[in-house]
């Protein structure tokens, strides 16, 4: 059966070579796609460039930091860059850390498990120092949406007369608290 199997291959090898070069028209990336994507798959393509500008090779430092070095300790701090050497090997780098200047001691006593978290995230050894840098960090403001105001029992029953007549129960449904929501921002504008 060996001797088959050899054959085989050797009969294939002996048809390419016969043939003449391959005549393949390379394929033109558009930037259109037939079909839908999800936002996160595309999202990396997107941002790469920009956090390779920023030294991270991999955005996911930054978008799993709260996984990676915990929730506490992620809103004490944030990655800022991260430099390697200049050997152009991405080994041993030097994550630089914006610190909020209250907890950056802790932080700094902190530091080997740092290095070991981040480490065990890449795989490898990926940084060996960190710099801390002190500063006010970034936090957005939480807006909360303000209270809507509960209609009276006239209001709902105007809603659901209004529509009774709709057959889908679902649609009814959705139609009704709809319209409950947009009549009570309308007492709040006024």
């Amino acid at each position: 059966m060996a001797k088959t199997t050899k054959s085989r291959k050797t009969k294939g090898a002996q048809n390419k070579k016969s043939t003449p070069k391959d005549t393949k028209i390379p394929e033109i990336p558009s930037r259109r796609r037939k079909s839908m994507q999800p936002i996160a798959a595309t999202l990396p393509m997107l941002t790469k460039r920009i956090t390779g500008k920023r030294g991270f090779a991999e955005a996911g430092l930054i978008e799993d930091w709260g996984i990676i070095v915990g929730k506490e300790l992620a809103n004490q701090c944030l990655p800022v860059k991260l430099r390697y050497p200049s050997q152009g090997i991405r080994n041993d780098g030097t994550l630089l850390i914006k610190a909020d200047p209250a907890f950056a001691l802790a932080i700094q006593q902190q530091t080997p498990q740092i290095i070991e978290r981040v480490n065990s995230h890449f795989g490898y050894r990926a940084i060996s120092r960190i710099s801390l840098q002190q500063g006010p960090l970034y936090k957005p403001d939480k807006k909360q949406a303000p209270e809507i105001p509960k209609l009276s029992l006239q209001e709902q029953q105007d809603i659901k007369k209004e529509f009774s007549n709709v057959g889908n129960e679902a649609l009814r449904t959705s139609l009704e608290r709809l319209a409950a929501t947009t009549r009570a921002k309308n007492k709040i504008k006024k």
